[in-house]
């Protein structure tokens, strides 16, 4: 492509399993769908300058792959083809044809179309009455498959580019085979875009495959230029190590930090200004340049010797036909596959060697991510769509519609009511303490992204115990002042794609900066309270009303943009309500007085805008400051602990009918508004235990959508109590994790000790998430141990017809089995539910019990009775709950290692 020129190449028998993006060297992406016969097979391969344009692929079928690029005069969609030859059965071309028109419909009219690959058909030469979509420039006599593809062209308007050039044969036959030449590959584009086909032809002297030769069109489009990133010079904080650390906390001491009790503004700036400078000196930067793609790591002199070779000797045969030179071709095409395989090992040796070394673990996952990321379809969409719905690609108006579109998300409030102002809580200023700030510092990970100071975490950290003082100090002054630096009022927001809707959406990209008791019904991000909890306490409700056969209803409700447009008057309201003092809620005031962000997009960074509504995302203050306001602002609606569940913005509301629930649900859509936060009603559900259960209304009438399960904090909840529809959620959610790290799963290189790191890592926990609160069945277990097994065979490379026992696979993988590993989770969970004191939330909702009577007749399956269950087969009892190191000990099952570990 590279030596052509050629920006778009369409591939057609590729034979590859699977349906994925990967980069193929010299910055080329391959966007490809097969089928896992290894029949068939279709490909888009898309150029270094283009790959960051392409705004949407759609595998249709392994004959049938579209890519559309925005391009400088608008939207290129390229559909790649494989038809089916002559002898398949009808019905197959049937199909491929009745695909091939939808497709073609579904790509709107103001795209370009080109239409490129093997269709299997003779359109001949003869254009009488076809004078519109044939040239009358084709080779030889027209068959049936090439009549469907005239009939296609007709239909859609479409334009046989090959038959409009005239041409020597030798530039139009495309396949050669026992002595006859045919031309069966064809381009096809709107009539009404033929004049942007310059040329079109074959070129013979491309030893892409022995019988098809390549077909290359010269079509005008302005595409767009390629972009060269500039990257900033950077600190190479991942070198911070103990020695560095030592290195880095002398030149630092040396040079002194200033008098945190001095001024704060010129404190500050002086302080991040030395540690620059120390860890530049210390630790280097990162060289600033273009950054491009590199070249082939294998590509070295030999191979490429060799392969020139082989190209010659193929070239010198397509002349001459004679059979030595035949000969002469198959040998150097042997030597050149042998010398790029032995090029390729040669440098992977190294790779591997790193990974079976002490860093490998960590290594291995960052390789992971980064294979995972290079099958991304989508990775940067640089035009956006403006509040008209009109695609903006220049740079300054992408960059003006992300501020417009943040400027008003940022500092627009909804209508609420004006409440009363509430006293100040006066009282002494309290000092910050080390320990306090020892324990900040612990609880922060290192190799975050850093603020707009540049300076991390790790920085502190390296200096121990003198930083811990620093900082201290520096603190109380800050708090004593109650103003902050102005470079902590600074951000910088990173638009992430949601991997749902259309990528040019702005509202499809979620915002991230860089940058008093709860109620107990409040378990998001609270110490000793997790999802777990939350899932936990709904299913349990849910089991107690079906064992006595009671109706129950849930309601999930869903706020709108609920951190963004969260009033700031509320928020400083509810922490006055909590009685905090007002020193602390002016210096939280200051934070946010004057807080500015900046837009990081593809095309560079806008213009800073105020924020003036909402909490920081990505703030550590934020959700405590959130949920505090929530807890003020619902405290009126709380009616019984396991009658409301909270977490964070995630409100699920429990009810015994649909009157009760549908009143709960208008009470709090009113005190909500009144607050300024608004219901979402589209994506707000509930569930009924009761069939034919009509739909509730909000308070203005509209609709609340009734749904037979629903996704509840990442778990999914069934109207009908039971866990089939989790079980496979789960083994669904497992197998996306799985395919994210085939890279290293599926590399026959990599040692199975390390891949069975990888999985228990990563797979494993993704398919035994809020598996503790599941009571689950023989079935159920015998789904997951399934999937299990597959996953654990194919890592290893083995199929059942290789024979090989699960012990044996397990122990390659180290791996014990999953229902065991179930089990031991349960228990945890039920020994960490037993330590609770009487008044939890989770301790009452296993002790509550439903009013009623149980039905006769075989009851359903209840937590209760798998956990006895567990406990017979581990012979422990609820009393040895009550040490936590005992009963981890007693109901663990280690999973096996091998001799090396």
């Amino acid at each position: 492509m590279k030596r052509r020129n050629i920006q778009v190449l369409c591939l057609q028998e590729t034979r590859w399993k699977g349906a994925k993006a990967r980069e193929i060297g010299e910055g080329v992406k391959l966007f490809y769908n097969g089928e896992d016969t290894k029949r068939n097979g279709v490909a888009v391969a898309v150029a270094d300058s283009l790959k960051d344009s392409v705004s949407a692929v759609n595998r249709v079928s392994s004959r049938i792959i579209s890519v559309r690029i925005d391009t400088k005069e608008g939207n290129w969609t390229i559909i790649s083809v494989y038809a089916p030859q002559a002898g398949c059965p009808i019905y197959e071309k049937d199909e491929f044809y009745l695909r091939l028109d939808e497709t073609i419909r579904s790509v709107p009219e103001g795209d370009y179309l080109t239409i490129a690959g093997d269709l299997n058909g003779h359109v001949g030469s003869e254009r009488r009455g076809l004078e519109r979509v044939h040239g009358g420039k084709g080779v030889g006599l027209r068959n049936d498959e090439g009549e469907r593809v005239l009939a296609l062209a007709i239909a859609h308007d479409l334009a046989v580019c090959s038959t409009f050039f005239a041409k020597r044969k030798s530039q139009k036959v495309t396949y050669s085979s026992g002595g006859k030449e045919t031309e069966i590959d064809h381009v096809l584009v709107r009539r009404s875009s033929l004049k942007t086909v310059k040329d079109i032809k074959v070129l013979p002297g491309e030893d892409l495959a022995p019988q098809h030769r390549p077909l290359l069109a010269d079509i005008a489009i302005d595409l767009p230029k390629k972009s060269r990133t500039r990257t900033e010079r950077r600190i190479r904080w991942w070198k911070l190590h103990q020695s560095e650390r030592e290195h880095l906390k002398e030149k630092i001491l040396e040079a002194g930090l200033p008098n945190p009790e001095g001024p704060i503004q010129q404190t500050w700036s002086n302080a991040v200004e030395v540690i620059l400078r120390c860890a530049k000196e210390t630790l280097g930067e990162t060289r600033c340049g273009f950054r491009g793609d590199k070249e082939v790591w294998f590509w070295n002199d030999e191979v490429q010797r060799v392969v020139r070779q082989k190209k010659s000797a193929y070239k010198r045969w397509r002349k001459t036909r004679a059979p030595e030179d035949l000969a002469a071709y198959r040998t150097s095409k042997r030597l050149a596959k042998a010398a790029v395989a032995k090029a390729k090992n040669t440098e992977m040796d190294a790779l591997y060697e790193k990974l079976d070394g002490r860093e490998g673990e960590k290594f291995v996952f960052r390789l992971a991510k980064a294979r995972h990321r290079a099958t991304w379809d989508i990775g940067v969409v640089k035009s956006v769509r403006n509040s008209e719905g009109a695609i903006l690609r220049k740079p300054g108006e992408v960059r003006r519609r992300w501020e417009e579109y943040f400027d008003g998300l940022l500092n627009e409030e909804f209508a609420r009511q004006n409440s009363s102002q509430l006293e100040a809580t006066a009282g002494p200023i309290n000092l910050w303490t080390e320990n306090e700030v020892r324990r900040a510092m612990g609880k922060m990970k290192v190799g975050k992204a850093t603020g707009p100071d540049g300076v991390p975490i790790e920085a502190w950290k390296a200096l121990g115990e003198y930083g811990v003082k620093w900082l201290t100090r520096f603190l109380n002054t800050v708090t004593a002042e109650g103003r902050i630096p102005d470079a902590w009022r600074k951000s910088t927001i990173v638009p992430t794609f949601k991997q749902k809707g259309d990528a040019m959406e702005c509202s499809n990209y979620r915002g991230l900066r860089e940058l008093v008791p709860i109620s107990q019904k409040q378990f998001g991000f609270m110490p000793e309270r997790s999802t777990t909890d939350a899932i936990f306490i709904a299913r349990q409700v849910m089991e107690k009303y079906r064992e006595k056969r009671r109706p129950c209803y849930i309601a999930f409700l869903d706020l709108e943009k609920a951190f963004d447009r969260l009033p700031r008057q509320v928020l400083w309201r509810a922490l006055r309500k909590r009685k905090v003092p007002e020193h602390l809620i002016s210096l939280v005031k200051d934070m946010y007085d004057g807080s500015t962000t900046t837009i990081r997009t593809p095309h560079g960074q806008t213009g800073a805008i105020d924020v003036t509504v909402g909490v920081h995302q990505g703030s550590a203050l934020s959700p405590f400051l959130f949920l505090l306001t929530m807890d003020v602002i619902t405290e009126e609606l709380m009616d019984g602990l396991l009658k409301t569940i909270l977490y964070a913005d995630d409100i699920a509301l429990i009810a015994e009918s649909k009157d009760e629930l549908q009143d709960k649900l208008q009470n709090w859509q009113r005190v909500l508004a009144e607050s300024g936060l608004r219901l979402n009603v589209k994506k707000t559900k509930f569930l009924s235990s009761e069939e034919g259960t009509e739909s509730i209304v909000d308070g203005r009438g509209e609709a609340v959508e009734k749904v037979q399960d629903f996704r509840y904090l990442g778990s999914d909840l069934a109207a009908d109590g039971s866990v089939d529809q989790a079980v496979k959620s789960r083994i669904n959610a497992a197998w996306m994790k799985w395919r994210e790290s085939t890279g290293i799963l599926c590399d026959r290189r990599c040692s199975r000790t390390l891949k069975g790191k990888v999985y228990r890592a990563v797979v494993r926990p993704t398919m035994l998430y809020g598996s503790e609160c599941w009571p689950v069945s023989k079935f159920h277990e015998g789904q997951l141990h399934s999937a299990e097994m597959r996953m654990l065979r194919w890592a290893c490379g083995w199929t059942r017809l290789d024979r090989v026992r699960n012990e044996d696979v397990r122990t390659a993988m180290q791996t014990a089995p999953i229902q065991l590993k179930m089990r031991e989770q349960r228990l945890r969970w039920f020994g960490h539910v037993l330590r609770r004191p009487q008044s939890h939330p989770i301790r009452e909702a296993m002790e509550f019990e439903a009013q009623g009577k149980r039905t006769r007749g075989a009851p359903k399956k209840r937590w209760r009775d798998v956990i006895k269950k567990d406990l017979a087969e581990t012979k422990v009892t609820a009393e040895d709950a009550v040490d936590r190191m005992k009963w981890r000990r007693l109901t663990r099952t280690a999973d096996p290692a091998t001799a090396r570990d």
